[in-house]
């Protein structure tokens, strides 16, 4: 007697319970200040960059891996090894072991980014549901973001007891761990998968794939420029707000909270905003939301508003990029998968990552100096003014080449937003 297979709504029940597992990130605001505790600005952008530099090497050749080998495995090795760099993480207390986690972590994410995307994709597409596709990405987003709102509160909470900046990471282990099991339970997607001979066959498939659409090479090309603002922005986040709310670090959890319940909010409205809006369109309201408000974060820093009110200010600055945070994965997963088959579909989301992880290598440590030079809110203002024009530029070539196509994706698993 067969082993009964199980129903597509509790496979997508089980997507979003290891999603959220992952997503609930109790060290989102904490794990900048641990390295922080040990090293400059510089310095901890140079442990940063170990962390992309890895992502670099691997990403490419663990989506194809995804792709030749399956979903479920990658999905397992990524969430084990994740798991491991964030305790490491968390045990360190010199800079060539921050180093080291950071490089298992990498290793970790390499695998789940653009795999769980197309895991969930492909189970779909299996059922031939695929016009799900917006309510259920729009669920998923909503449902991690909310984890992680839920979970930064009893980080700082733990932080605010023990008066440690680790205990964070070391108790993610726990609903690390059960992220494990729940993607144990997962059945790889039944889609028919051309696969090229050998791994390199695999890349070069995929980057041919990219090259031949053009769209995809804009969004990457957006991506890259708008990944490497936010995520700098992201990294000084923590420090900059840990000033401004003068080291109160149980209000920096409920601060954070708040942050990630407006991601919910840009992940709940993302299927509706494609379907209003389209592609070219989500990519404006991206760039809208990405430079505007470092004015307000330069004002903040160079002291231009009171206190009380440079608080204020400085808390609300952030709150549009976290709107992006929340559509931005689906935003770019949907403009790509649109436009690939499965056969490669793990390796083209690799090939995106690995441009935005070449351009975080080189520009992180950079604004690491220009933070010690100068000051936080000058050193990101300067940033966003060198991205601003090509940005634009991309967004405008993108709309002379938008297509109608009205399916979107799942985004991929968060990575590691500070």
């Amino acid at each position: 007697m067969g082993v009964e297979r199980p129903s597509l709504e509790s496979r997508i029940r089980r997507y979003y319970a290891f999603d959220m597992l992952v997503a609930f990130q109790l060290w989102s605001p904490f794990w900048t200040l641990w390295l922080f505790d040990h090293a400059d600005a510089f310095q901890a952008t140079l442990v940063d960059i170990v962390f992309w530099i890895v992502s670099l090497l691997v990403t490419m050749p663990a989506g194809a891996i995804a792709d030749r080998y399956g979903r479920k495995p990658a999905l397992l090795v990524g969430v084990a090894i994740w798991d491991a760099g964030i305790v490491l993480f968390g045990l360190a207390g010199s800079l060539p072991i921050f180093a080291l986690a950071n490089g298992i972590w990498a290793l970790g994410a390499a695998f789940m980014w653009g795999t769980a995307s197309a895991y969930l994709y492909d189970t779909l597409a299996e059922a031939g549901q695929e016009e799900r596709y917006p309510k259920v990405v729009s669920r998923a987003a909503m449902l991690t973001s909310l984890a992680t709102a839920a979970a930064v509160p009893l980080g700082g909470l733990l932080v605010f007891l023990t008066r440690s900046l680790a205990v964070p990471l070391l108790v993610y282990a726990v609903p690390g761990l059960a992220a494990l099991v729940v993607a144990a339970t997962f059945r790889e997607p039944a889609v028919r998968r051309q696969a090229a001979t050998g791994l390199a066959g695999q890349i070069r498939m995929g980057l041919r794939t990219t090259r031949d659409h053009r769209p995809i090479v804009l969004v990457i090309v957006f991506q890259v420029l708008i990944g490497v603002v936010t995520y700098v922005m992201a990294f000084f986040r923590s420090p900059f707000i840990s000033d401004v709310v003068g080291g109160d670090f149980l209000l920096m959890g409920f601060v954070w909270s708040a942050f990630f319940v407006v991601a919910a909010v840009g992940g709940l409205s993302m299927g509706r905003l494609l379907e209003r809006v389209g592609e070219g369109g989500a990519l404006r309201i991206a760039f809208f939301l990405v430079f505007p408000p470092f004015l307000v974060v330069y004002g903040a820093s160079a002291g231009w508003f009171s206190p009380g009110l440079g608080l204020t200010l400085a808390v609300l600055a952030q709150t549009p990029y976290y709107l992006l945070w929340g559509f931005e994965g689906p935003m770019v997963t949907t403009i790509i998968n649109r436009r690939v088959g499965s056969s490669d579909r793990a390796t083209v989301l690799g090939i995106s990552t690995f441009f935005v992880t070449l351009a975080l290598a080189i520009f992180e440590p950079l604004v690491g100096l220009l933070v010690d030079a100068t000051d936080i809110g000058t050193a990101l203002a300067l940033m966003a003014l060198v991205a601003v024009v090509p940005s634009a530029y991309v967004v405008a070539a993108f709309r002379r080449h938008e297509t109608l196509v009205a399916t979107p994706v799942a985004p991929p698993v968060l990575g590691r937003v500070p």
